[in-house]
C-alpha cells in the first residue's frame, strides 16, 4: 500500500540516479540550488512541513561556509606570500638555526642541532613554508631560524 502523504513528492532517489549522485565534500552551490527547486515543484501545496523558508535557510548557510572556505584560502595564500617575502631579506645574511632531533619511541628527548651559514638561496615548500638554502648546502624551515647576522 502506498502512503498517500507521498503522492506528489519528489525524492531524491526520484532526480537522480545512485551512481550520478554528488556526496559530500563535493556539492555546491549549483547542486543544492538543484536540488531546492526541484523538491519546490514537487511539493504538495497543502503541507507546510520543509516550507520555502527552510530551504533559504540552508541556502544561506550553505553562502556563508563558500565565504568562510574561500577567506580562509585567501588568509593561508597571503601568510605563505608573506613568510616568503620576509624570507627574501635573509639572502646573504649569516643566520643560526635549531632543528629538532628526531628520537625513537621510548627515548628521552635530545637538544636541537644548531647549524649556521649564508642564505644563498629562498624556496617555498608546502609543508615546510618557507625554506631557506646554506652555504653549506643545508635546507632549513625559515621557521627554524633563530639568530640573523
Amino acid at each position: 500500500m502506498t502512503d498517500v502523504g507521498l503522492v506528489g513528492k519528489t525524492t531524491l532517489a526520484d532526480l537522480v540516479p545512485v551512481d550520478a549522485r554528488t556526496k559530500g565534500a563535493d556539492m555546491n552551490q549549483q547542486d543544492f540550488l538543484k536540488i531546492m527547486i526541484e523538491q519546490i515543484k514537487g511539493q504538495n501545496p497543502l503541507d507546510s512541513e520543509g516550507g520555502v523558508q527552510d530551504y533559504f535557510g540552508q541556502l544561506v548557510q550553505f553562502q556563508s561556509l563558500d565565504a568562510m572556505q574561500s577567506m580562509t584560502k585567501a588568509i593561508n595564500l597571503l601568510a605563505e606570500v608573506s613568510s616568503l617575502s620576509q624570507s627574501a631579506g635573509l639572502l646573504g645574511r649569516s643566520v643560526t638555526a635549531e632543528i629538532p632531533v628526531e628520537t625513537e619511541v621510548g627515548e628521552l628527548p635530545k637538544p636541537p642541532e644548531v647549524v649556521s651559514g649564508t642564505v644563498t638561496r629562498v624556496t617555498f615548500d608546502d609543508s615546510n613554508g618557507a625554506v631557506v638554502e646554506l652555504d653549506t648546502g643545508l635546507k632549513v624551515p625559515a621557521n627554524k631560524i633563530v639568530a640573523v647576522e
